[in-house]
C-alpha cells in the first residue's frame, strides 16, 4: 500500500506542482484513505525524501565495479548513474527543484537527505565520508551534485551531454581541491 501511496503522490505531484501539492489529492486521486498517507508519511517532505531514498537504492544496486579508476572518474560514473536512475522522476524533481527552498519547515530535511545521499555516493566510490575530511568532500560534492542538476534539468539530449561536460568539470575541480588540501 506504501508504494500505491507514495506513486498516488508523485502523480499529483508531477500534475499539479510541488506547491499545490496535499495528501487529501493524493488520497482523492488514488482512492486510498488519507490515514494510509499519515501512516507512510509524516510530512510531503518526506514524499521527496522518500524518493531520494529510492534513487539512492537504485544506484547502490545497480555499481560496478570501478577497479582501476580513478576516484574523479568512479564518482562521474555513479553521479551519471543517479541522473539517468532520476530520469522518470525529472517531472518531478523539475516541479520541486523551482519550490522547495521556499518551503522554511520541509528545506532542512531535504538538505539532510542531501548531505546523506552524497555521503552515500562517496562511500560507493571507496572515498572516506566521515571526519572533517568526508564532511569537506560531502559538502564539496552535494554543491556540485545541485549545481549539475540545475543543469540536468533543463538537458534534454538523450546522452546528458550537457549533463556529463558539467559534471565532468565540476569533478576536476573538487579533484584539484583535493590535491591542494592534500584530501
Amino acid at each position: 500500500m506504501k508504494n500505491k501511496a507514495f506513486e498516488a503522490c508523485l502523480r499529483v505531484i508531477e500534475r499539479e506542482g510541488w506547491k499545490a501539492f496535499s495528501f487529501a489529492k493524493a488520497s482523492q486521486e488514488s482512492a486510498i484513505p488519507l490515514h494510509i498517507f499519515h501512516d507512510q508519511f509524516s510530512s510531503p517532505a518526506d514524499v521527496m525524501l522518500h524518493l531520494f531514498r529510492r534513487i539512492d537504492q537504485d544506484v547502490l544496486k545497480n555499481i560496478d565495479s570501478f577497479d582501476g579508476l580513478s576516484p574523479k572518474d568512479t564518482l562521474f560514473d555513479i553521479l551519471i548513474s543517479r541522473f539517468e536512475m532520476s530520469q522518470p522522476y525529472k517531472p518531478v524533481l523539475k516541479s520541486f527543484w523551482g519550490d522547495w527552498m521556499m518551503a522554511p519547515t520541509e528545506a532542512p530535511a531535504v538538505v539532510c537527505q542531501g548531505f546523506s545521499s552524497m555521503a552515500w555516493m562517496l562511500e560507493a566510490a571507496g572515498l572516506e565520508s566521515r571526519g572533517i575530511k568526508g564532511l569537506m568532500r560531502i559538502q564539496g560534492l552535494t554543491t556540485l551534485y545541485l549545481l549539475t542538476l540545475k543543469t540536468w534539468l533543463t538537458d534534454d539530449s538523450p546522452d546528458l551531454g550537457k549533463t556529463m561536460v558539467f559534471l565532468d568539470k565540476g569533478l576536476l575541480k573538487l579533484e584539484r581541491g583535493a590535491r591542494f588540501l592534500n584530501f
